[in-house]
């Protein structure tokens, strides 16, 4: 809940979507705490922008162009399944397919905490 009121502060929604908004938002960052993937404050809350416009835009059914699936090996099998481990629950709710590049944009998320990890377990 951190960011999510600051996130949250200027939208104007009608509050019976704001508490849908902040259930889904609860359940994903439930999950990632499962997940053991840690962030830093920054990339917290660019996860947590991320997650909250993926909301919204999973409820309007409105996504982002599609990307070439070759680009998603820019992000590791780890990272990308996370992703979608997160965020399937938020489709499936609206009862619409995954959307590969969507999980795609979370994963880069992911994939810079997972490396950040790794670097500061390489420098200890």
């Amino acid at each position: 809940m951190k960011f999510l009121n600051t996130l949250l502060k200027n939208s104007e929604l009608d509050p019976q979507i704001r508490d849908e908004i902040i259930q889904s938002y609860q359940e994903v960052k439930e999950k990632l705490k499962v997940s053991e993937i840690s962030m830093d404050e920054d990339g917290e809350f660019m996860f947590s922008n991320h997650i909250l416009a993926l909301i919204k835009r999973v409820k309007t059914h409105s996504f982002v162009e599609d990307m070439e699936e070759e680009d998603f090996e820019q992000v590791s099998k780890e990272a990308f399944d996370t992703a979608e481990s997160l965020v399937k629950d938020l489709f499936e709710k609206e009862h619409i397919p995954i959307n590969k590049t969507e999980v795609f944009l979370v994963a880069t998320h992911i994939e810079m905490a997972i490396q950040k990890q790794k670097e500061v377990k390489d420098y200890e």
